[in-house]
């Protein structure tokens, strides 16, 4: 897996990168949901509550494939991914989010969303 992606890799990443948050969020719905039961439950019986086994290990394997990737997720809802990349001598960040169909932001390591900035401005 590329440690620094091209706008082009992070590109055709996009609708496996959108797949795999949209099925992160609905399973932190549950998750929230199911933490909300155990915790009632507990309280009745007097057992501490926690989050169920299947849910966490599957939330565990989808941010393992982004954390192979080294791809950064900053938001699951909503979604929110940085790709590590390498412009004119400088590390920055490629950023997708949730309704653009390709890569058409980056902004540097310590801009954050708010730094955003159009890739055109990149020497590609």
């Amino acid at each position: 897996m590329p440690e620094h992606y091209t706008v082009e890799e992070a590109d055709a990443l996009i609708p496996e990168v959108a797949a795999r948050l949209a099925r992160l969020g609905e399973l932190q719905r549950q998750a929230a949901g199911s933490l909300a039961r155990a915790r009632r439950r507990a309280r009745r019986n007097g057992h501490r509550g926690g989050l169920d086994a299947g849910l966490a290990g599957e939330m565990g394997h989808l941010l393992g494939w982004f954390e192979e990737r080294h791809l950064l997720v900053k938001g699951v809802s909503p979604p929110l991914v940085d790709f590590p990349a390498h412009y004119g001598g400088r590390d920055l960040l490629l950023c997708w989010t949730e309704g653009e169909e390709r890569i058409a932001w980056y902004h540097l390591p310590d801009a954050g969303f708010a730094g955003r900035r159009p890739v055109e401005e990149l020497d590609l």
